[in-house]
Formats: C-alpha cells, structure tokens, sequence
C-alpha cells in the first residue's frame, strides 16, 4: 500500500469541508484495505450512498453494489457490524443483478442473505430464523418453486393484511390450502372486529372474504365458501345503505387480490420462464418479472382484438380464450391504473364491462365471477350501490338466497 495514498486518504477524512460521496468512497477504498473492520462498514455505506444517487446506469450501480457486497465480506466474522452491513450490501446487489435480468446471480445473493439471517438467528442475534429470507420466497414463489419457499417463509401473518394475503398465497401454492385458509381466517377474525369497531372500512373485509371463498371453493369445502360469500354480500349491502365514513384510497389491497385471483389463468411458472408472486404487493416483486408482466399488456391487447374477430366466426371454440384473455389483460390494465376512487372507472369500467358481456355468453359460471369481478372494482371505486347490484347478480347465478340493503328493505 502506498503510504503517501494513505495519507491523502486521512488528510481528506479530517478536512473540514463536507465531502461529497465520490470523495468519500475514493477515501475508504483507500484506508479499507488498511484496516478493513474499520473502514469496510464505512465504504460500504458510501458505496450505497452512490447508488442512491441519480445518474448511474444500471451496469454502474451493479458495479457499485457488488463492490460493497466484496467489502462487506472482508470484515471478520465476529465483527458487530459485519452482518448488517452484509445484508444491505446484498440487498442492493440482488435488486442490481436483477434490474439487469442477471437472475441467476441474484437468486445466489437471495440463497446467502437468507443463510445469513438463519446463522444470525442461531447465533442469538436475530428474533426469528427466517428475518432475511424475504426475497428469497419472492424469488422461489416466481419460479414456481413453491414447497422450497413455503419452507422459508416466515412472515408471521397477525393482523396485517399483507403477511396474512402472502403467506396464504404462498401456503395454497405449495398445495397446503388447510394451512391457507386458516392462516387468512386469523386475519379475516381480527378484521371483522376492526370493522365492526368503526376503524377501518367494510370495503378490506368484502375483498377478503371473497378470497377466502375463492380458496375454500378450490379446497372442495363449497358450503364454507357460500358462507363467506353471503357474509360479503351482507357487509356490501350495509356499505350501499348507509355509505362508507371510513373510505380511502384502498387500490393496493384490491389490485394484490383481483391480480391473485388470476394465477390460475397465467403460464405456469419456472426459472426459464418466472411469473409474478401474487398475492404480494407488486412493489415487491422483482424488477424483471415485473417488466415482463407488464410488457405482456400489449400482445395481450392484440390477441384479444384478434380473438374478437374469430370468435365472431366461431364462438363455441373461441369464446372461452377470449373471455381469459380479456380479463388477464384487464388485470394488467388494473395494476397500471393509478389515481383514487372513482378516477378508476374511465380505463377501467369499459373493460369490466365487456368482461361480464363476454362471460354472460359463456356460461352462469363465468358470468358469475365476471360480475364479482366488476363489483370489487365498482368498490374500489366507491360505487357501493352498484357494487352490491352486480355481487347480489352473481349470487343469484350461484344460487344463493338475496341480502336486501336495509334502505330498500
């Protein structure tokens, strides 16, 4: 090492002007390879201070990430900083490599963030076994390998509504829909009563209930399903009497679940070919799949135009791809909608509409769901009468008995 270098390095450090980001990490590149436990945290940190900063290409900021995630890695095990600096090292490289469509290497990061969370955990350090293995589970649900991340999920549900939809979503996956459905039940209790107290809005407790009817349904337990629906269409009935003084803007809970509702109808995922996790908030998935599931909006758009014409000249073999199509490209359209209330009704309204004219000449089924469908967007929306209009329509397809709102009782 040069010590003239080192010096400058020093010198710098003590100046009494504030350094810029750039000076600080050409300082600690300096005087971490002289005594890395003090200066790796430091650079570290300074690397990640660079990558926050605007102007850097995505190779640039992989480069710097990796560089931090190297540094991180020269402390000594022992040291008291070593992990956490680690882990946000790793975390930022992951996001890099993935922004870049490196998966592979990404998915490596996630394998050791999470390896370094259990070691932390047995060590005594970290309360739970799995606190790092969060992207890990995104990554594995992605490419469908669903038991592996069922394993390493351990984001305990509660009352939250986003640990209680993910760790369903993934338990269902992994073909455990017993453990599914008690999982969102324990939620679903908890919301019932904030509901019931006035603290938050009916409209979270009509989606979810139709989730855990969705869920039962494929679990074969059908009548438990029409219990939670005829609860849905009781609390909708209420919302369209007397309105809804806890509103807000409840977008992201009706997208995570109208998206998660759709799984079914998507390509089967795998490491080749990934898809997005569903039931976690989109924010979250990685950048790839993400770019890949909304990029797929376009062709979506025109093979349904295409289907539209065929399907005029042959119904009976092209109706059922239009109307699967259709709505997986209103899904898409939905998760690019933004705004609040009813500034979702113009892009969305004409294509939940076309979704339940399409499914009405598929059958009572389809019908069904397109109507459910339309209904939670029209919640969404604030739209409580004729929200509850198209739910009690679709449980009249299922036939079950009507919910009358009491103002017209």
């Amino acid at each position: 090492m040069n010590e003239d270098e080192v010096l400058r390095a020093r010198v710098l450090l003590l100046a009494s002007w504030r350094l810029s980001v750039p000076q600080q990490v050409e300082a600690y590149r300096v005087l971490a390879r002289v005594s890395p436990d003090a200066y790796a945290p430091k650079l570290a940190w300074s690397l990640g201070a660079a990558l926050s900063q605007t102007g850097a290409t995505p190779a640039r900021s992989e480069e710097l990430a990796g560089e931090a995630v190297e540094v991180a890695r020269l402390m000594r095990r022992d040291h008291a900083k070593r992990a956490e600096t680690l882990r946000r090292a790793l975390d930022r490289h992951q996001r890099a490599l993935f922004e870049l469509g490196r998966r592979a290497e990404g998915r490596a990061l996630c394998e050791e963030l999470a390896a370094l969370g259990r070691a932390e955990y047995e060590r005594g350090r970290t309360g739970h076994p799995h606190a790092m293995s969060g992207r890990l589970v995104t990554v594995l649900v992605e490419e469908g390998r669903y038991a592996e991340a069922a394993e390493w999920h351990g984001r305990p549900a509660g009352s939250d509504f986003w640990g209680a939809v993910e760790t369903s979503a993934v338990l269902e996956a992994a073909g455990r829909a017993g453990e599914a459905v008690e999982t969102f039940g324990a939620f679903l209790a908890g919301l019932r009563t904030t509901v019931a107290e006035g603290r938050t809005t009916a409209a979270f407790l009509v989606w979810s209930l139709v989730r855990q009817a969705e869920v039962l349904d494929r679990a074969g337990r059908v009548r438990e399903a029409a219990e939670h629906r005829g609860e849905a269409a009781e609390a909708l009935a209420r919302l369209a009497a007397e309105g809804d003084p806890r509103g807000g803007n409840t977008l992201a809970w009706w997208v995570t679940l109208l998206l998660l509702s759709g799984r079914a109808d998507e390509p089967p995922a795998s490491a080749e070919a990934p898809v997005p996790f569903f039931g976690q908030d989109p924010m979250h998935w990685t950048p790839d799949v993400r770019r890949a599931f909304d990029g797929s909006t376009e062709s979506l758009e025109a093979r349904v135009a295409e289907l539209r014409r065929r399907t005029e000249a042959d119904p009976d073999r092209r109706l059922p791809e239009l109307v699967t199509v259709h709505r997986r490209f209103t899904l898409r359209v939905a998760l690019r909608t933004e705004g609040g209330t009813r500034r979702i009704l113009g892009p969305l309204r004409p294509l939940f509409d076309e979704g339940v004219a399409l499914a009405r000449r598929l059958s009572p089924a389809a019908e069904a769901r397109a109507l459910t469908d339309r209904s939670a967007m029209l919640l969404a929306a604030g739209m409580h009468g004729e929200a509850y209009a198209d739910f009690a329509a679709a449980q009249a397809l299922r036939g079950a008995p009507a919910t009358v709102p009491a103002a017209a009782g």
